[in-house]
């Protein structure tokens, strides 16, 4: 029986953001702080995600890497099954195999912007000759694997645009060890060059609400010096006076509680974000879990059943990892793993503490 020849039909989106500040955590940014040369920690160098188009029905899939609700020195792999504000409710079309709907892409993805965790104009590339199924099955187990060492240039670590890199290599047959994709201009994998690397003809777009879809050529030369440009804001006393403080480490403590959060709401935080967490034990070891965002928008409710060692008359809280698959608690210093049955419908508890409250 002759083998199977595997289709390299499919497509990818890169995105990104060069405007997003990325809070520097790691020892080296820190002496660089330390003896001066950086002024602040928040870097302007973007955050960046792929959707990954299905050529075969339209259907996208968004994925990233970032410090999301996550310990501090960590990150984590998102997607809608993990993260469901994330879901793009839309499909591709296609004529003569090439996407051609993508100014309604773009429209839509301005509308995830804040899930994706987006800031300012965005950059993005379509890049040809991915397998689909083999992207998706990358993204999927990290995802699974949960919260994993953070570092844009420590040695197997993942940061957004070494994530992108490594799920394209492990799809497609244009992408290796040697390809540019993976010997980037910019040393280790960036946002932007993750763009210009994966084109041929190094044309990439930008988008923004008041200007449309540009198309433009980028090159190896002009992304290293896009990337010099931005961290520059880093080096100026002037300009990073202007990037948000970094005395504050992200999202890994709360500040405020919003008020459709309810009081007894576990915070579990993140450089990049945190959530705030209900778990409310029902009969047979179950729990009603919900999961807010950190402006309190109630971003999923599930059904959710702990295993033997868990006891609802002994106090406990929330740790990592914990998402739309599944969740933690930790009970008398025994982490304690969720089994999610299935996702409630949304509308039933939206609000659900401040009509009982006022009623």
């Amino acid at each position: 029986m002759p083998e199977q020849t595997i289709p390299y039909n499919d497509f990818a989106i890169i995105l990104t953001w060069p405007d997003a500040t990325i809070r520097g955590d790691e020892k080296w940014m820190m002496f660089f702080k330390k003896i001066g040369i950086v002024k602040n920690l928040n870097f302007k160098v973007g955050h960046t995600g792929v959707v990954l188009v299905d050529s075969k029905n339209g259907s996208m899939l968004f994925y990233d890497f970032g410090r999301y609700i996550a310990p501090r020195g960590y990150g984590r792999a998102r997607s809608q099954f993990s993260d469901p504000l994330l879901e793009i409710k839309l499909a591709a079309k296609f004529h003569e195999n090439k996407i051609c709907n993508l100014q309604e892409i773009v429209e839509h993805f301005e509308l995830l912007k804040p899930a994706m965790y987006g800031e300012g104009k965005l950059f993005l590339s379509v890049v040809e000759g991915i397998n689909f199924s083999m992207a998706r099955k990358y993204g999927d187990q990290c995802v699974m694997q949960g919260t994993y060492p953070y570092g844009a240039v420590a040695r197997n670590n993942n940061n957004c645009s070494r994530f992108i890199t490594r799920m394209l290599i492990k799809s497609s047959q244009r992408f290796h060890f040697w390809h540019m994709i993976n010997l980037p201009e910019t040393i280790k994998s960036s946002p932007v060059s993750n763009l210009i690397n994966t084109v041929n003809d190094r044309m990439i777009y930008s988008y923004t609400p008041q200007d449309g879809l540009i198309r433009f050529r980028m090159n190896r030369f002009q992304s290293f010096w896009f990337l010099v440009r931005q961290l520059g804001d880093n080096v100026f006393q002037t300009k990073a006076d202007l990037l948000p403080t970094d005395q504050i480490i992200g999202a890994v403590h709360y500040r405020s509680k919003p008020i459709t959060v309810p009081k007894e709401a576990m915070y579990l935080g993140g450089v990049g974000d945190g959530a705030w967490y209900t778990v409310s034990p029902q009969e047979n070891k179950q729990l009603i879990i919900k999961r807010f965002t950190t402006s309190g928008k109630l971003e999923y409710v599930v059904l959710g059943e702990a295993d033997e060692t868990f006891d609802p008359t002994i106090s406990f809280e929330i740790t990592y990892d914990s998402h739309l698959l599944f969740t933690h608690i930790l009970q008398e210093g025994v982490k304690i793993y969720i089994k999610h049955l299935k996702q409630l419908e949304i509308k039933e508890y939206t609000y659900e503490h401040i009509q009982e409250r006022y009623a």
